[in-house]
């Protein structure tokens, strides 16, 4: 897959808009201003939106100390800084890593030690989880084309004013294009044969 630029993604989402293009991220315009404005929200949200293979990351989270009211859980891990959002928390064993027990869990703030941890009932864990990833390069084509619908819902706003209409539009376009990418996206992972429950009671 050839790389792929922001202002790329810009233009495309301009297009869907129906305003003019943009040449780089610096211009005065009102599009360049609001694609810039939005990038990041609209990103984290298409990201969140479905667990992109692309995105996805898996690490034994380190563990810290329970913060102060997290006593309901047993354990207590820092999450990785670009955990964007957490996907699942498998107990570690053997088999296929995807039929492996989830631990009950929970994401908190610490407030004494100003981030986020994730309180388990297991120790260690596998954490997989969706990275916060804002490098184009990476992107998957699919993902591409969500994410364009997706700013342009969102620069819709300040640069169509009033056109509820058109608002309406740009989002169900988003919605509707979630379907495709999502079965495309999920042809490219194999998790095999659950284990039977009942062999593995015996």
């Amino acid at each position: 897959m050839a790389p792929i630029s922001k202002i790329a993604i810009w233009n495309m989402a301009l297009g869907w808009v129906g305003t003019r293009t943009v040449a780089s991220e610096t211009e005065h315009t009102q599009e360049a201003i609001q694609c810039s404005l939005y990038w990041d929200q609209a990103r984290r949200q298409a990201l969140r939106d479905y667990p992109w293979n692309f995105a996805q990351c898996r690490v034994v989270p380190a563990a810290v100390p329970l913060p102060e009211g997290g006593d309901d859980y047993a354990h207590a891990c820092a999450l990785p800084d670009d955990c964007l959002h957490v996907r699942a928390v498998r107990v570690p064993g053997t088999g296929n890593l995807a039929h492996r027990r989830s631990a009950r869990h929970r994401v908190v703030l610490d407030r004494q030690g100003g981030r986020r941890v994730l309180l388990t009932d297991a120790a260690p864990v596998v954490l997989e989880y969706t990275a916060d990833l804002d490098n184009p390069d990476l992107f998957d084509d699919l993902f591409v084309g969500v994410m364009a619908r997706k700013l342009a819902a969102m620069i819709a706003v300040p640069l169509l004013k009033n056109n509820s209409a058109r608002l309406n539009e740009l989002e169900q376009l988003y919605r509707a294009a979630l379907p495709a990418a999502r079965e495309a996206d999920a042809a490219e992972e194999y998790r095999g044969v659950a284990p039977d429950a009942w062999l593995c009671a015996r």
